[in-house]
């Protein structure tokens, strides 16, 4: 301890034991007393301290500086000089707190002034680390994006981010801390804050104060009055307060909303479409039924839901679209046509179509089942195809096509009569009749002019007309047949002429009406019908053209021959003859050797000379009724008509000498060869492809051996091939 006795106070005594650090100093800052504590606090010890400036113990000499400088009577009324950065003995700092008191002698002079040093180093941690906290927690408030509001347990608010302000607008001169909640909401409400859905304000305010205290962590609903939907969920903390978040859904809710307009708007579209659509769970129960789907399966939409549709099935059916489900489950579509009653007691042909249904990862959730009825397109294709048979038969005559149409659209149309009026510029002729007593064909009916025929003929157009044909305005004659119910017709045209009409009729209504298929297969019948008399008119001058097309499609452009479909073609017609007759043939397989280096070495335009002079050189060995033909790049194949196998080499080794000898061409300074490989004709060949593969490989191995040189494929030897000598 270090004293002076300059004071007319006794430090020593007043201050010997007490617990803060006490330094006594005179009016111009040297130091003059110190307690135990102090001395302790500093590092000091002794009178060390003693007559030593006080400014020795500030890191900064600023504050002390800046207090010594007052005038006496403002530094006596200075009770701190504040939170000061000290320093021990040994050269630590640490924090204190000083106090001052002015201290006065026994004339009542300011003599000096006592200061209380008060370490609060572990205080000012505490302070920092905890407004470190506030801050921190300030910022992780600020940074979230939804509302953030905490009230303590008396429902008053303790703190808010700005976006809890900014979500309420309305409400923020009211949400500043120690409002209670109630009081917030209500300053909200009575401006119209909220969409209380048609409640009182009263109303709505107790249900929200009690849905807050009651603080569940329940997710609730907010609508604001401007619109903008909010999503709350408000807990209990360990104090008793509540901590809510709010969360902004707008644009969720206004997704759901379209979601659920475009959900209706498929709806609407699933139930307008005259096919079934049905979505499954895994386990086959339905979970959306469309209205085509539930009237095939002759119920309500409401009562599938959760049933497994397949049972409604029968046996067959169940098993093939059990199998299907199972494969579409597994991820991969797939169809399958069906042919059944369906429990609405309606036969149909119908497609269904398996299509798996993922969630977002790419799980397979269910199944969804397109079922398209095709049994009119079906009709239809069966009547197309009728009429393509019909048409491309050589072995039926112009007559026979016609009356055979007839026929086919009778039985389409369901129709018992069909009819061809023929115009002979006077009256109309019946010139087919399809009924079980034909009339004379032809048969002369009326003039044109008394006939429900004569409006078609003469402006070209047809006719659809399912119940009282006869009433029709276009169809009214001075003395109408009232047995004339139902009837389709069209005009036949030919070359922009009409020449008749096609017309179906029928002395009762039909069950249903025509559809655009009938107006579309009429139309079809009369083409056709109209073709056939073209194509009788024009036989001759069509035959010619077609002649000479088919002379331009199948030759090869280069050199001359016959390309590879059309000798596959002729090739495929002796096959069949041989099946007819037992008329044997042969086929040569020949290959030009070293093709490539001719097309490397003297150019493309050499190599095409090559192909081109090989099958000079080739052709005149030929006969007329062998078939020549290049099948490939330098790939040349021959078929030798009436030729066994032995015949056949003696016709390649001809060959083969000849284009060793004569197959020259450009630049070149020997003629090429070629490799050829032989076979004949089996009872076990159905197609062309068989010989065509024997050949080659026989010609494989012809290369093989050396090239230049004929093999014959045998069917006996391991080895398959027998080369010939050269």
């Amino acid at each position: 301890m270090t004293t002076a006795p300059n004071f007319s106070v006794d430090l020593s005594t007043s201050f010997q034991a007490f617990p803060e650090g006490v330094i006594a100093i005179d009016v111009v800052g040297r130091i003059s007393f110190s307690n135990p504590a102090a001395d302790k606090l500093l590092g000091h010890s002794g009178s060390s301290l003693l007559g030593q400036p006080i400014s020795m113990l500030f890191l900064s000499q600023k504050p002390i500086e800046d207090f010594l400088a007052m005038p006496p009577q403002l530094r006596a009324g200075q009770t701190s000089i504040g939170d000061c950065c000290l320093q021990r003995e040994c050269g630590q700092t640490f924090m204190s707190e000083v106090l001052s008191s002015p201290l006065y002698d026994s004339e009542r002079c300011l003599c000096g002034h006592l200061l209380i040093l008060r370490d609060i180093t572990e205080q000012s941690t505490l302070e920092a680390l905890a407004g470190h906290a506030a801050n921190t927690l300030e910022d992780a408030l600020e940074a979230i994006t939804e509302g953030f509001a905490l009230y303590d347990r008396h429902d008053r608010l303790v703190i808010c981010n700005n976006n809890y302000r900014e979500i309420y607008k309305e409400s923020a001169e009211a949400i500043v801390p120690g409002n209670t909640f109630e009081d917030i909401i209500r300053y909200g409400l009575e401006r119209g804050q909220y969409n209380t859905g048609g409640m009182s304000n009263e109303e709505w305010l107790a249900e929200r104060v009690q849905r807050h205290q009651n603080a569940n962590a329940s997710v609730i609903e907010q609508n604001l009055s401007d619109g903008r939907w909010l999503q709350i969920a408000e807990r209990r903390t360990r104090s008793g307060g509540v901590a809510g978040i709010r969360t902004d859904i707008t644009a969720l809710k206004n997704a759901q909303a379209e979601s659920k307009q475009a959900f209706d708007s498929l709806e609407t579209m699933a139930n307008s479409l005259s096919s079934s659509i049905v979505e499954s769970d895994p386990d086959g129960h339905c979970r959306y039924i469309n209205e085509v789907a539930a009237q095939w399966l002759n119920a309500t939409r409401d009562e599938f839901i959760g049933q497994n549709l397949r049972n409604f099935l029968p046996a067959a059916e169940r098993k093939i679209s059990s199998a299907l489900f199972k494969k579409a489950l597994e991820g991969t579509p797939s169809t399958s046509e069906i042919n059944a009653v369906f429990p609405d007691g309606v036969f149909r042909c119908v497609l269904l179509e398996y299509i798996p249904k993922r969630n977002e990862t790419g799980k397979v959730i269910g199944v969804v089942t397109f079922g398209v009825d095709i049994s009119e397109r079906k009709r239809k294709e069966k009547t197309l195809a009728a009429l393509y048979a019909t048409t491309a038969s050589r072995d039926l005559t112009h007559e026979d096509k016609i009356r055979r149409i007839v026929e086919l659209g009778s039985s389409h149309f369901e129709l018992p009569i069909g009819v061809i009026w023929e115009d002979d510029k006077q009256a109309c002729a019946v010139s087919h009749f399809n009924e079980a007593s034909p009339l004379p064909d032809p048969a002369l009916i009326a003039s044109l002019g008394e006939t429900y025929c004569s409006f078609q003929l003469a402006s070209g157009e047809f006719l659809a007309i399912d119940k009282e044909a006869y009433a029709h305005p276009k169809l009214k004659t001075e003395d109408p047949d009232k047995h004339l119910q139902t009837l389709i017709g069209a005009p036949i045209i030919v070359d922009g002429k009409t020449l008749g009409k096609i017309a179906y009729i029928a002395p009762f209504q039909r069950s249903k009406a025509f559809t655009v298929t009938d107006q579309e297969l009429i139309r079809r019948f009369s083409d056709w019908i109209s073709y056939e008399i073209a194509r009788k008119q024009d036989h001759d001058a069509l035959m010619a053209i077609q002649t000479r097309l088919e002379a331009i499609a199948s030759t090869d452009d280069l050199t001359g021959l016959l390309n590879r479909r059309a000798f596959l073609k002729l090739a495929t017609r002796d096959i069949a003859r041989y099946r007819r007759t037992n008329t044997p043939f042969s086929v040569l397989m020949m290959d030009i050797d070293h093709f490539k280096s001719i097309n490397d070495n003297f150019g493309h335009a050499v190599g095409d000379a090559v192909l081109k002079r090989f099958a000079e050189v080739a052709s005149p060995t030929l006969r007329a009724v062998d078939i020549f033909g290049r099948v490939g790049g330098e790939e040349f194949c021959i078929v030798l008509h009436n030729t066994t196998i032995q015949g056949a080499y003696v016709v390649a080794e001809r060959l083969r000498k000849k284009i060793a000898e004569e197959c020259l061409a450009g630049p070149m300074t020997k003629p090429v060869t070629c490799s050829i490989g032989i076979t004949e004709i089996d009872k076990s060949d159905v197609e062309i492809s068989s010989l065509l593969q024997r050949a080659d490989s026989a010609l494989y191995e012809s290369k093989q051996t050396g090239r230049n040189r004929s093999t014959v494929y045998a069917k006996s030897s391991k080895a398959q091939l027998i080369a010939s000598e050269q």
